[in-house]
């Protein structure tokens, strides 16, 4: 569309992702890995290591290494840029991924025996508020988690604005990246880092380096997460970071993360593929906005479901056969446009009308065009 960028996203592995990249070819089978992964300075055995979980993703010959948050059993959060080699680029093909025990020492044990069966992924990259979430499906549980659910965005406001502590664990070098010696530790480990006040409508989050220890290279997707009241709650997956000790760039110690029930959609729909019931605790509903009509476009009906699933049928003054241009957009603070989620074409039926389906999440923009980008309606996706 004329009025609607795209813009052209590129990876941000110079700009700290972290994922582990290895040459090897498919994830091996094997008992022992030449190179696990853990967190610069952490510490071993926390209570909450059930929550971390190791995988390998294959890229055709080459791959990488990440870390997971068990959410549910048979659910696992993590950084989309560990399931997509670039930003824009195709999610890879959930028989790529290859899934060990939730916490397990990976030097001690085999591949878990299960495989993931879906996958949905959202890579935004953008100065300071990368948007970098994936969701995995399992075939079957991997075992129980210590998350209780996941953190409502106004809880983690309140932690942000009070510079709260929250906990990471996961698996990633022992050394800072440019270290030959890639040393690393076969079990996840955990730090404690302050939240900034930085949590705002871009659903990401940030956390405060002290230069001494941090996350890096494998520790992309591991969790974030913070008790309340009994409860554990997973704010999020790790998206990357800079400065010291990990990086030796020169910037403040800082990482990054998504907000995971920011993204109402995607997770309802990872829940709907494990044959589970949507969130109701700690995600909220999906409603469409009135409509802003225009050209004498009238709506039929419209409705969007829990998992972001959006069915709409409208009358246009549009001649019969005429094609329309049905968009989901997010605006972009950060470069200040719109930026294109997805976009397909219908084409009217008798009397101008059509129907369409789409998916959409929280704070996206539904807009239908015709074929000189004149607006015939939109809607905008609330939650509540």
């Amino acid at each position: 569309m004329a009025q609607l960028i795209v813009r052209r996203l590129t990876a941000l592995i110079a700009t700290g992702t972290l994922g582990v990249a290895f040459l090897t070819g498919p994830p091996a089978a094997s008992t022992t890995l030449t190179s696990a992964p853990t967190v610069i300075g952490g510490q071993p055995d926390h209570p909450w290591s059930g929550a971390a979980v190791y995988f390998e993703t294959s890229f055709g010959a080459d791959g990488s290494s990440c870390t997971g948050a068990l959410w549910k059993p048979q659910i696992i959060v993590t950084a989309a840029h560990c399931v997509m080699e670039e930003a824009g680029d195709p999610i890879v093909s959930p028989s790529a991924i290859t899934v060990w025990p939730a916490g397990a020492n990976v030097e001690a044990v085999a591949p878990a025996d299960v495989q993931v069966t879906f996958i949905s992924a959202e890579w935004i990259p953008a100065d300071g508020s990368t948007v970098d979430i994936a969701f995995m499906t399992l075939d079957r549980p991997l075992g129980a988690t210590p998350i209780t659910r996941l953190a409502k965005p106004q809880e983690v406001s309140t932690l942000a604005k009070a510079g709260a502590p929250i906990t990471y664990v996961g698996y990633g070098l022992t050394v800072p990246r440019d270290d030959p010696s890639q040393a690393s530790s076969p079990v996840p480990l955990s730090l404690s880092e302050p939240l900034t006040d930085m949590y705002d409508e871009n659903k990401t989050f940030t956390v405060l380096g002290d230069g001494v220890r941090s996350t890096c290279a494998g520790d992309s997707g591991g969790p974030y997460m913070h008790e309340v009241a009994g409860e554990l709650l997973l704010i999020g997956p790790l998206s990357g970071g800079s400065g010291p000790p990990c990086e030796s760039d020169g910037a403040e110690a800082d990482a990054a993360g998504t907000v995971a029930s920011d993204f109402a959609a995607m997770a309802n729909e990872a829940l709907s593929n494990a044959g589970l019931e949507p969130d109701q605790q700690s995600i909220s509903t999906l409603v469409l906005s009135q409509p802003n009509t225009k050209r004498g476009t009238k709506v039929i009906a419209a409705q969007i479901g829990t998992t972001g699933q959006m069915r709409a049928a409208v009358e246009t003054r549009l001649g019969r056969n005429s094609p329309v241009w049905v968009g989901v957009y997010a605006w972009d603070d950060a470069a200040d446009e719109w930026t294109v989620i997805s976009e397909k074409r219908v084409r009217t039926r008798k009397n101008g009308r059509l129907s369409f389906t789409t998916r959409a999440d929280q704070d996206q923009v539904v807009a239908l065009y015709d074929k000189k980008d004149r607006l015939l309606i939109e809607w905008d996706v609330l939650a509540r």
